[in-house]
């Protein structure tokens, strides 16, 4: 086990981790930062090749399945820690190599749903990856507009899902209707998705936080969400998930 200690404001490492806070340092570093113990947890049994090395405050324990691994392991006094610990979960932290995402193929027809994710909060784009993880997508493409996946806010929602579905990166959400892959729009203006038939392939794209989608996306079937009246709409990675469980649903059927 290689081990560093951090106690100055000044050191390299310490800058490094704080950076990564943001989705320029992410970008920079290819790195990114998992908290939580049970995200930490899982990511260390089940993808040891992705595990940089694990944070830890200088009265942590180092967590069990990281004497398994030759990763390092940097010590912080508590005042730095505290401040890289964005979250406050006062547990250790996972730093894990990350890398620019591959670009999405649009003339690569797959079976299934393809999840176009266009979110600019980081954890809606999370929680949609977790849902997509969960529910079978063949694959999450994350749109131009779509904040960093890798995000602190983001990781925190999609835990280890993150590396259990194929993410890839793709267009801007106004030119993806030159794409020619079936889109299903998920709106609050649709079809009673109930009544709705998935064709065999497609994309599901919900629409940005606010804004909705793009003029250009006119013509291509749209599908909503029944809701109890007064109720105007769902949160977006919620949405995102209830349509995604109601098509896995049907494919099983």
């Amino acid at each position: 086990m290689r081990s560093k200690q951090i106690r100055s404001l000044q050191n390299p490492s310490f800058k490094k981790f704080l950076r990564l806070l943001t989705s320029q340092g992410i970008r920079k570093y290819g790195l990114a930062l998992i908290s939580g113990p049970k995200q930490v947890k899982e990511v260390l049994r089940d993808f040891p090749e992705r595990c940089e090395g694990v944070l830890l405050r200088e009265d942590h324990e180092l967590p069990e399945l990281s004497f398994q691994h030759n990763i390092w392991t940097y010590c912080f006094s508590s005042s730095l820690f505290d401040k890289i610990d964005a979250y406050g979960t006062r547990q250790p932290i996972l730093c894990v190599k990350v890398g620019p995402l591959p670009a999405w193929n649009s003339r690569r027809r797959v079976q299934g749903c393809t999840l176009f994710i266009p979110f600019q909060e980081p954890g809606n784009v999370g929680a949609a990856i977790r849902s997509g993880a969960a529910f079978g997508v063949s694959g999450i493409v994350i749109l131009k507009e779509a904040a960093h996946p890798y995000h602190p806010k983001s990781t925190r929602a999609a835990g280890s899902t993150l590396f259990r579905v194929k993410l890839l990166k793709g267009p801007s959400i106004n030119d993806l209707y030159r794409s020619g892959i079936a889109l299903v729009q998920l709106s609050p203006k649709g079809k009673n998705i109930n009544r709705y038939r998935f064709p065999s392939s497609f994309g599901l794209l919900p629409g940005l936080e606010g804004p909705g989608h793009p003029a250009g996306l006119k013509g291509v079937p749209a599908v909503r969400i029944p809701m109890e009246p007064g109720v105007e709409s769902l949160n977006a990675a919620m949405a995102t998930g209830i349509a995604l469980y109601l098509w896995r649903t049907r494919l099983r059927k």
